[in-house]
C-alpha cells in the first residue's frame, strides 16, 4: 500500500541534507559585516575599502570568466537593469519562454515593453530557435533565454539566431550558477548574463541578484540604473568617504545589495563548485538507476554541456508510464513515501495567476497587447513538459548514496503501484 494510502513509507523519519548549508566561517563573515558599520554600499566606508556588494560584483565576474559584475537586490532587479540596460522599452516586445519564473515576463512590462511568450523544447523546457524564430516580429527587440532547472538551452543555435536577426540576447541563468557550455560559463553567451540569488539557489543569499557582460559600456549603464544613477568611485574610498558617486548619464533605481547579504554571498561562492560535484555524483548514481525502470528517464542535457549546475532534478516519464494518472497524483505519492517534496513544473505562464497584467493600472493597455499577440497560440511543448516531468529541491542531491536508493525505491513502487491499477483497470 502507497504512504499516502495510509501504508508504510519507503523513508520513515529520515532527514534529508538541510539547505542552505553554512557553518562557523559564514557566521564570521556575516558578524564581520555587521561590525563594520557599513550595511549598505550607499553609506560611506568608515574603514576605507572596497564594499562588500562590489567585492562579490568582482568575484562573481571571475567565476563566471565574465569581464564584469553588477550586485542586485534581487534577480528580478537584475533582469530590469539588463532590459533598461539595452534600451529596451515603449513600443519593443521581448520573447520569453512560456515555462518559467514570472519574473522575466513581469520585468519586460516593468521596462514598458511587451513580452512575447514561445513555446519550449517539451523535453528540456527551454526556449530553441525555432520558437523564437516563430515568436520574432518587426517589434522585437531581444530575448530572454532561461537555463531551466537541470540543463541548459541549446546556445549555439539560439546565438546564431538572435545574431542574425539582429536582437539582444538575455540569459536568465537564475537556475543555472556555474553551468558550462563547451567550456565557457552560461551567462557569457548573450549581451547580459542574470542571476538570482534566493534562499532556494545553489548560490544562496537570502534574497539577492547579479549580472554579468562583457561589456563596459553596459555594465556602466547597468550601475546607475541599479544604484539611482550614481557609480563606483575610480579608486578605492578612504576611511571616510563615500564608494557611489553621482555620475546621471542615465536615471536609476535602487536596487543595491545589501552588505550583509554580500557577506553571506562570499562566503558561499567558493563552496559552489564542491557542492556542483556532489550533486553530479548522486546525480549520476540516480540516472543509472532510472535506467532500469521503465518509462522513465532523465531530463536531458545538451551534449556541450561539460558541467551541469542542478537548481531542481528533472525526471521525465512517458505518457503511459503512470497509467495516465495525473501528474499531481504521482508527485503526492512521491512526496508521502520520501518525506521531501516532490512536484510538478509550474503551470506555463499563458495559465499563470502570477502573470496578470490587467490588474495593475501601469500594465493594463499592455494585456489588450499580450492577449492579441497570443490569440490562438498553442504551447503544446510546455504543457508536455508540464505534465511529464517531476522535479526534486538540488539539496536532495547533497548527501549520501541511500538517498539515491530511497529515491529509486520510491519510484519504483509508485510506478508499480499504477500499473496494477491499469491492470485492474482502477483509477488512483
Amino acid at each position: 500500500m502507497l504512504a499516502i494510502h495510509g501504508g508504510t513509507p519507503i523513508r520513515d523519519g529520515q532527514p534529508w541534507p538541510q539547505w542552505p548549508q553554512y557553518d562557523e566561517r559564514t557566521e564570521r563573515e556575516l558578524l564581520s559585516a555587521l561590525g563594520s558599520a557599513r550595511w549598505s554600499v550607499s553609506w560611506y566606508s568608515p574603514r576605507g575599502g572596497k564594499s562588500r556588494e562590489r567585492l562579490f560584483g568582482e568575484a562573481f565576474a571571475r567565476y563566471n570568466g565574465a569581464a564584469y559584475g553588477v550586485s542586485v537586490d534581487h534577480g528580478s532587479s537584475a533582469l530590469v537593469i539588463a532590459l533598461e540596460a539595452l534600451g529596451i522599452g515603449p513600443g519593443n516586445e521581448v520573447i520569453v519562454p512560456a515555462m518559467t519564473w514570472v519574473a522575466p515576463a513581469s520585468a519586460v512590462l516593468r521596462v514598458g515593453a511587451l513580452p512575447v511568450l514561445a513555446d519550449v523544447d517539451p523535453e528540456t523546457g527551454c526556449l530553441t530557435a525555432e520558437h523564437i524564430r516563430n515568436a520574432v516580429s518587426d517589434r522585437t527587440k531581444a530575448v530572454i533565454a532561461v537555463h531551466l532547472a537541470c540543463t541548459a538551452a541549446r546556445l549555439d543555435e539560439i546565438v546564431q539566431t538572435v545574431r542574425a536577426a539582429g536582437l539582444a540576447l538575455i540569459e536568465d541563468c537564475s537556475q543555472a550558477h556555474g553551468t558550462r557550455w563547451s567550456g565557457r560559463h552560461v551567462g557569457t553567451f548573450g549581451d547580459i548574463g542574470v542571476f538570482s540569488l534566493g534562499a532556494a539557489k545553489t548560490l544562496a543569499g537570502g534574497e539577492g541578484g547579479a549580472a554579468i557582460t562583457e561589456s563596459r559600456e553596459l555594465y556602466d549603464r547597468m550601475l546607475m540604473l541599479r544604484a539611482d544613477s550614481r557609480g563606483y568611485s575610480a579608486g578605492e574610498p578612504a576611511p571616510g568617504e563615500y564608494e557611489l558617486v553621482e555620475i546621471g548619464a542615465i536615471m536609476g533605481a535602487n536596487y543595491c545589495m545589501s552588505e550583509l547579504t554580500a557577506g553571506v554571498l562570499l562566503d558561499q561562492l567558493p563552496r559552489l563548485d564542491d557542492q556542483h560535484a556532489q550533486r553530479e555524483t548522486r546525480a549520476k548514481e540516480l540516472e543509472a538507476g532510472l535506467a532500469d525502470i521503465s518509462g522513465l528517464a532523465p531530463v536531458p542535457v545538451p551534449e556541450p554541456v561539460d558541467r551541469r549546475a542542478i537548481y531542481e532534478y528533472g525526471i521525465r516519464f512517458l505518457p503511459d508510464a503512470f497509467g495516465g494518472i495525473p501528474i499531481e497524483h504521482i508527485a503526492g505519492a512521491l512526496t508521502a513515501e520520501l518525506g521531501t517534496r516532490i512536484y510538478p513544473p509550474r503551470v506555463p505562464l499563458h495559465r499563470s495567476v502570477l502573470l496578470r497584467p490587467h490588474t495593475k493600472p501601469r500594465f493594463a493597455h499592455w494585456h489588450d497587447q499580450a492577449a492579441e499577440r497570443a490569440a490562438g497560440r498553442p504551447f503544446p511543448g510546455a504543457e508536455h513538459y508540464r505534465d511529464h516531468t517531476l522535479l526534486m529541491h538540488h539539496s536532495v542531491l547533497l548527501g549520501d548514496r541511500t538517498d539515491i536508493e530511497d529515491l529509486l525505491a520510491a519510484l519504483t513502487k509508485v510506478r508499480a503501484h499504477a500499473e496494477s491499477l491499469t491492470a485492474k483497470g482502477a483509477v488512483a
